[in-house]
């Protein structure tokens, strides 16, 4: 790590590395230790801070990481470690080429890539019905990210991302807005960024805006908490003209709601909620999703063992790491979410919908981890409706 020592240097300080205590808590919550795996994010601060002669496993460790968040919300003295690992694999993929073990041989990521053509001409949104009132022009857009791919993609394990689009936009009709759908949308570049391809990530966020201002766009309103993260945290910062409201659904609704005007029918039905990590830890977002659950009549929520600031993730991010150790951490929180007697697990995430389908399919578990998954858009698009008053 000699060569990169300044970059180093600089990583470590901004992200509070120096203030490491070494109290080990990082290491005892992390998701991927307690389920077996030899990894401690402790060490790794050590051998940053201390012993960067030892490449072999620097290397290694900073590609494990879920950069779930957890031992952040547990460090007493603020070492934000999942940015930490961020960079550090930004830079470890900008001067060595490294880019970690990536899930499905890294398919999804290359077509990622392939969008950062400027010529890239799509066909995304096939999945629009006459049921739904879109537009090309306006002020407000409905950002679709990766559903239209991911549903082809994971096609066998029967997953349905999309409708998770067509019921925001559903929500929003009800809300009086037409959104624009753009055809040539871009995926906002989060797995990129953070399997270090810094890069083409901020090609997508560039080809993103244009649309965005060729549009017409004034607000972006986004569903997927990657990409209301990226959308309101990262373009503004690789574009300094940026000036674009990036609004969360699930915000929006509670704040219409509260208006008056609307209720939601009954929903009988016990459920529990997955906090997807992008949306909880990293962006903050508990109350927003538990409020608008406590509106819907007739329901029964019931919180897992770990839940909120303690959530456990969904074994993945990025599409990397998708191996025995996650599906260790998968298994664990199917059986936290059985464990309520809920027959419903509600998220807030597309991606947390499909790791834990695709853990539910497990032929020796079947029976014993299976149970139905929405997501929170699509119970609230069924429920909702005008009161009269």
């Amino acid at each position: 790590m000699k060569e990169n020592g300044q970059e180093l240097d600089r990583i470590i300080r901004e992200h509070s590395l120096y203030q490491c205590l070494e109290c080990g808590k990082c290491s005892a919550s992390c998701p991927r230790q307690l389920a077996g795996k030899e990894y401690s994010p402790r060490l790794l601060a050590h051998k940053l801070i201390a012993e960067r002669e030892d490449e072999a496993f620097i290397e290694s460790s900073v590609w494990e990481c879920l950069t779930c968040g957890l031992c952040g919300e547990r460090c007493p003295s603020g070492v934000n470690f999942s940015r930490l690992i961020m960079d550090m694999r930004v830079l470890l993929a900008g001067t060595k080429g490294l880019k970690g073990y990536r899930s499905h041989d890294g398919a999804l990521h290359s077509w990622m890539r392939i969008m950062t053509s400027p010529d890239l001409q799509q066909e995304r949104l096939g999945w629009v019905h006459a049921g739904i009132r879109v537009a090309t022009y306006g002020p407000v857009a409905f950002f679709t990210g990766c559903a239209p791919y991911f549903d082809i993609f994971f096609a066998g394990i029967n997953v349905d991302t999309l409708s998770i689009a067509r019921d925001s936009v559903r929500l929003l009709n009800f809300l009086g807005i037409t959104p624009v759908l753009l055809s040539n949308e871009r995926c906002c570049g989060h797995d990129l960024l953070w399997t270090g391809d810094r890069e083409n990530f901020e090609t997508l966020c560039r080809l993103n805006y244009e649309e965005f201002k060729d549009a017409g766009i004034k607000e972006v309103v986004v569903s997927c908490p990657e990409c209301f993260y990226i959308l309101s945290e990262f373009m503004p910062e690789i574009i300094p003209t940026f000036d674009i409201k990036v609004t969360l659904l699930i915000e929006l609704l509670e704040q219409e709601f509260r208006k008056g005007g609307m209720a939601f029918r009954p929903f009988k039905h016990k459920v529990t909620y997955q906090d997807p990590c992008r949306l909880g830890r990293v962006c903050g977002r508990y109350d927003p999703p538990r409020n608008l659950l406590s509106m819907i009549p007739e329901m029964k929520f019931r919180e897992m063992e770990n839940s909120g600031r303690s959530a456990i993730c969904c074994g993945n991010n990025a599409f990397i790491n998708c191996d025995s150790y996650s599906k260790r951490i998968q298994v664990q929180r199917l059986r936290e979410a059985r464990a309520t007697d809920a027959d419903m697990l509600i998220t807030a995430c597309p991606k947390c919908m499909i790791h834990l389908t695709c853990t539910m399919r497990d032929p020796l578990r079947r029976d014993s981890l299976a149970m139905e998954i929405k997501d929170l858009v699509s119970v609230l698009a069924d429920q909702i409706e005008w009161t009269g008053k």
